[in-house]
């Protein structure tokens, strides 16, 4: 009974009340009503000869051991830097259990030729998941490419759950959460010298949300503004010279995790991960 009364309370009382009671009843994202499937909210590099790649899992095959005509696709569903819906496309997938994909051609094949995000569902099969009330979700690993940057693919795995696909009429909700109150993010990583470098922060929440950016060093500080509506991505770059200090990052917003993608230029290679 203990636990149906969590799971009640977590799935239908937002964490940004319950923080107001106790700090160990949060959570970052929230449960999707009904029978679903889940997604992160990827970011797509298309602009200035980036390359997009997704490792796609033939989740059937590992899960219920057959694949069919049914099950042998996923959907991809992409969304501009305001959030705004632009197309979709189910994408078939072989029976091996890994697939390269290349998310260029299938944005280029839909006429999307500016940077954004992107989602992947597989679709929905009862399985033994079902059972322990849990959901099929995708944070698997994407790769980016750029030969101007480097000729080594970097591999970046997912963020967390961001958006669902509703089995019960097709519709999607977004699963971040947020709190009333303002979070501070510290980036793990030092902005160094001889370095460019660009962060993506992705709005996994249903309302619109401002950010403030603090750049510090032992000399100085500087604050970027900007707010980020539903399903929006931005991005912040910083090159730091040679003669600079190295910068420290916060990010403040309400998210309970504003973890960007951090993209590392250096002068004959990039990397690429989570701050």
């Amino acid at each position: 009974m203990k636990q149906l009364i969590k799971n009640f309370i977590k799935k239908n009382i937002p964490s940004r009340y319950i923080e107001f009671i106790t700090s160990k009843g949060i959570t970052l994202t929230k449960i999707p009503k009904g029978i679903a499937v889940i997604s992160d909210l990827f970011v797509l590099r298309v602009e200035e000869q980036w390359e997009t790649y997704f490792e796609c899992l033939q989740f059937q095959s590992l899960l219920n051991a057959e694949v069919n005509e049914h099950t042998n696709r996923v959907q991809f569903v992409f969304y501009n830097q305001k959030g705004d819906y632009i197309d979709e496309k189910q994408v078939k997938v072989e029976a091996t259990l890994k697939t390269t994909l290349n998310v260029n051609k299938i944005a280029a094949g839909l006429g999307i030729e500016k940077d954004g995000l992107f989602a992947v569902f597989h679709p929905y099969k009862e399985n033994y998941l079902n059972k322990f009330n849990s959901y099929l979700a995708e944070r698997g690993y994407v790769g980016y490419a750029n030969k101007k940057r480097g000729s080594i693919k970097g591999f970046v795995h997912g963020n967390l759950d961001a958006i669902a696909k509703c089995h019960y009429n097709s519709g999607y909700q977004l699963l971040g959460n947020y709190s009333f109150l303002e979070k501070e993010f510290f980036l793990q990583h030092d902005l160094n010298p001889a370095n460019t470098y660009e962060l993506y922060l992705v709005n996994p929440t249903n309302k619109t949300q401002k950010f403030l950016i603090l750049e510090k060093n032992k000399k100085d500080q500087n604050t970027i503004r900007f707010s980020l509506p539903p399903r929006g991505s931005y991005k912040y770059v910083r090159t730091v010279d040679k003669g600079e200090k190295k910068y420290n990052i916060i990010i403040k917003s309400k998210l309970y995790l504003a973890r960007p993608l951090v993209f590392k230029i250096m002068p004959k290679a990039f990397d690429v991960f989570h701050g």
